[in-house]
C-alpha cells in the first residue's frame, strides 16, 4: 500500500483495523474532440477557504481549483502545472497581474479520455487547442500579450495562448452559481465541504454542471486567538501576510530543517530525490520525541516534478508542526497554494502549519541566511549524509526561543527569536 495511506491510518488508530472498500463507477462527464473525451473545464471546490491573501477576501465564501479538461489535475499537484485558484469573494482577482506570470503559473498539459490507447492521458495544450471552437478557446485560453508584442516587435505574428479558465472566472453566472451551491451544501452537511464537478458549456454562454463528488472538509481545529508580537527585524526570520494555512498557533521552535535552493538546484536531477529521502529520514528519527520541527523547502512540497520542488511524500513530513515553501526567482522555485488537493488535505488533517514564501510585499521580511552560521547537525542525526551537508542543515533551536505566532483572522505570519 501507499506509504502515505498506511501513516494516515497508523494515525487514526486504523492499522490494524480490517475495513470493506465500495467502488463507484462514474461515467466520465464531457464531448469528444477528435480521438479523445473530456468536459470543458473540471475541479474542485471548497466552502471554505483557509487562504486569505486579500483583506477583502471572507474565507467563507469558498473557494474553487480550476483546470481545463478532466479534473484529475486540479486534485493533486502536477509535473509543470499550476491549476487556476479562484476565491469566490473576488473572482478575478489573482497575485499575478502581469501576462508572462500569469502564462508562467498557468496549465500545460490537459488531461484527457485517449479513445486509441482506450486510458487516461494528458497532452500538451499545443496539441488539443487545434480541436477546439472559437467559443471553448474563450472559455479556457487567455493570450500571452507581452510574448505576443515581442513577436511583433520582431516582425512576427504569433498567437500564444495559455490555459487559466479566465472566460470562465469572468462569468458571473457561473461564480455566483458556485457560491450560492456551496454555500448550500455546507448548510445541509452542517460542516464545511468539498466538491469535484465538470462545466461543459456552449457557443451562447450557457453551461452545465456535473456535480460529481460532494463531501466533508476538513479545515483544522485551531481557532484560538492569538496575538503576533511585533518583533525586531534583526530577531525576525520572516513575516508574510495572506499565505498560511493551519490555523492560529503559538509554537516553540525545537528544530529547523532548511533545504538550501540554489543547493538543491544545483544538485543533479537524478539524485534531487535523494533530499525527500534524507527529510523522510530525519521524519522518522523524531517520530517518537515532543519536539517541534519547521522545514524550509523551495518551491512546492509533495511535487512529482523534482525541478519544480521536493518530491517527498506525506508519511515523509507528518512529524514536522510546519512547512514553509520558499521562492527564488533566480532558479525558478515558486510555491504553490494547492489548498484542497491530497497532500495539503493530509496537511490539514494532521494541523500541520503551512506558509508561502513569495517575492512579493506580502513577504514583507525573509532573512534566508539567519540559519548559515548555526551548527548542522545533519550527520549527527545521519552519519552517512555528510555529502548533503551543503543542501540539507539541520539546526537544533531549542532553547533560543525561537517562535512561530500566527493569526488566521487577520492573516498575519511571523517566525522570529524572543528576547
Amino acid at each position: 500500500m501507499n506509504p502515505s495511506a498506511l501513516e494516515y491510518r497508523r494515525q487514526r488508530g486504523l492499522g490494524f483495523k480490517d475495513e470493506q472498500m465500495a467502488l463507484l463507477i462514474q461515467r466520465v462527464s464531457g464531448s469528444m474532440y477528435e480521438d479523445f473525451l473530456m468536459p470543458n473545464a473540471a475541479g474542485v471546490g471548497y466552502s471554505y477557504s483557509a487562504y486569505k491573501w486579500d483583506d477583502s477576501i471572507d474565507a467563507s465564501d469558498g473557494m474553487l481549483r480550476l483546470v481545463m479538461g478532466l479534473g484529475t489535475r486540479a486534485v493533486d499537484r502536477t509535473e509543470g502545472d499550476y491549476p487556476r485558484i479562484v476565491n469566490l469573494s473576488a473572482p478575478e482577482r489573482s497575485t499575478l497581474t502581469e501576462s508572462w506570470a500569469k502564462h508562467q503559473y498557468s496549465q500545460r498539459y490537459v488531461d484527457l479520455m485517449d479513445y486509441t490507447t482506450k486510458s487516461l492521458s494528458s497532452r500538451p495544450l499545443k496539441d488539443v487547442t487545434p480541436y477546439m471552437d472559437s467559443w471553448y478557446k474563450k472559455l479556457v485560453l487567455e493570450h500571452d500579450s507581452d510574448a505576443e508584442r515581442t513577436f511583433r516587435e520582431r516582425g512576427q505574428r504569433r498567437e500564444i495562448l495559455f490555459a487559466n479558465c479566465e472566460g470562465l472566472v469572468r462569468n458571473t453566472e457561473f461564480t455566483g452559481c458556485m457560491k450560492s451551491l456551496l454555500h448550500t451544501l455546507q448548510q445541509a452537511y452542517q460542516y464545511p465541504v468539498d466538491i469535484e464537478f465538470t462545466i461543459n458549456g456552449t457557443d451562447t454562454g450557457e453551461f452545465v454542471f456535473n456535480l460529481l463528488q460532494c463531501r466533508p472538509l476538513q479545515v483544522g481545529t485551531r481557532r484560538d486567538a492569538v496575538t503576533v508580537p511585533s518583533l525586531p527585524e534583526d530577531k525576525t526570520v520572516f513575516s508574510v501576510t495572506g499565505s498560511s494555512m493551519g490555523g492560529s498557533r503559538a509554537e516553540d521552535i525545537d528544530y529547523v530543517v532548511f533545504v538550501d535552493s540554489r543547493a538543491y538546484y544545483e544538485f543533479p536531477y537524478k539524485r534531487k530525490p535523494d533530499i525527500a529521502h534524507i527529510i523522510g529520514d530525519i521524519n522518522h528519527h523524531f517520530r517518537k520525541s515532543n519536539q517541534n520541527l519547521l522545514l524550509f523547502v523551495p518551491g512546492r512540497i509533495g511535487t512529482s516534478s523534482p525541478e519544480l520542488g521536493v518530491p517527498v511524500s506525506f508519511a515523509a513530513i507528518n512529524h514536522f508542526c510546519a512547512i514553509c515553501e520558499m521562492s527564488d526567482s533566480e532558479v525558478g522555485y515558486m510555491p504553490e497554494l494547492s489548498y484542497g488537493s491530497h497532500m495539503f488535505q493530509d496537511l490539514v488533517e494532521a494541523e500541520i502549519f503551512y506558509t508561502a514564501l513569495f517575492d512579493t510585499p506580502k513577504t514583507r521580511i525573509f532573512n534566508r541566511t539567519v540559519f548559515h552560521d548555526m551548527p548542522n547537525i545533519l550527520t549527527e542525526i545521519l552519519p552517512d549524509c555528510k555529502e548533503y551537508e551543503d543542501i540539507v542543515k539541520v539546526c537544533h533551536t531549542e532553547g533560543m526561543h525561537l517562535k512561530l505566532y500566527s493569526d488566521i483572522q487577520n492573516s498575519e505570519t511571523v517566525l522570529g527569536f524572543e528576547s
